[in-house]
């Protein structure tokens, strides 16, 4: 059975393994190695401090973190990563719903991977534009994409 609960300073050893898996099971799709190499990299004290400074929400399955995202007082989805075993599952989109409920926000708004982009969009999210990011000396393309809340 799926839990949605809080993140806790606890859960950031596993929370970091599901990112970089995710980044290199699933992303490496759309972006390659040298991307992913980049984009994976974390700073844990940083990675940290965003998710407490945050609404930051865990997916847990029988004691398994199987995903996490995190959501700013503007509506800002930051972090929204699924375990490569749990998606096309409806996990993401408990997650994201549990997400947008936490929020005051009148507008959602995500800087969202290629890969991401159709999950956003079938959740109701409409691209606003594309762009092209510099992280680690890589270049990335990733989209804006916006929705309104209910």
């Amino acid at each position: 059975m799926l839990i949605i609960r809080n993140y806790e300073p606890k859960d950031l050893e596993e929370i970091i393994r599901l990112f970089k898996k995710t980044i290199f099971e699933i992303n490496i799709a759309d972006y390659d190695l040298a991307q992913v190499e980049a984009w994976s990299k974390v700073d844990k004290l940083s990675f940290n401090d965003n998710l407490l400074a945050t609404k930051s929400r865990i997916v847990v399955n029988q004691d398994e973190i199987v995903g996490f995202g995190n959501i700013d007082d503007r509506g800002y989805i930051d972090l929204f990563y699924i375990s490569a075993d749990y998606q096309r599952q409806g996990v993401g989109q408990q997650l994201l719903k549990d997400l947008e409920k936490s929020s005051q926000a009148l507008v959602f708004s995500v800087n969202s991977s290629i890969t991401a982009k159709a999950f956003f969009e079938k959740m109701g999210y409409q691209e606003l534009k594309q762009n092209l990011v510099y992280l680690r000396g890589q270049e990335f393309i990733n989209y804006t994409l916006l929705k309104k809340a209910k």
